[in-house]
């Protein structure tokens, strides 16, 4: 049931625009190829009542390739901000709860990544 509930907000987060890969799950080999890119992962799984309406806190990975960005650090902003605000809405039509928007603080050279706490129900 639980994964059911990852993989319809997965094909659903897959269809927001200029998206190249939408997962379950967060692998190691993701190459540039997978960017701009969504990875639904699952954090914690508490109960619900009745027992089969459990809450999945999630992280909702989303990123792009910095190095191959046109227009600087900014437009990679912008362009994260309006996939941020696309995640947002899809949470919202699934009935799930955003929480939170995490950034990676600009540590890593060729990627921008940061992540959505959201809580989805099945």
């Amino acid at each position: 049931m639980m994964m059911a509930v990852l993989e319809t907000a997965r094909d659903s987060l897959a269809t927001i625009t200029g998206i190249a890969s939408c997962k379950v799950g967060l692998e190691s080999s993701i190459s540039p190829a997978d960017y701009p890119l969504i990875r639904v992962v699952p954090s914690r799984l508490t109960p619900g009542a009745p027992y089969n309406k459990r809450t999945a806190e999630c992280l909702i990975y989303f990123g792009s390739n910095t190095a191959e960005a046109v227009g600087g650090m900014e437009q990679v902003y912008t362009d994260l901000f309006a996939i941020e605000t696309a995640i947002i809405g899809k949470i919202k039509t699934l009935g799930g709860r955003y929480v939170e928007t995490i950034t990676d603080e600009d540590r890593m050279q060729t990627y921008k990544l940061m992540a959505i706490r959201c809580e989805l129900t099945g």
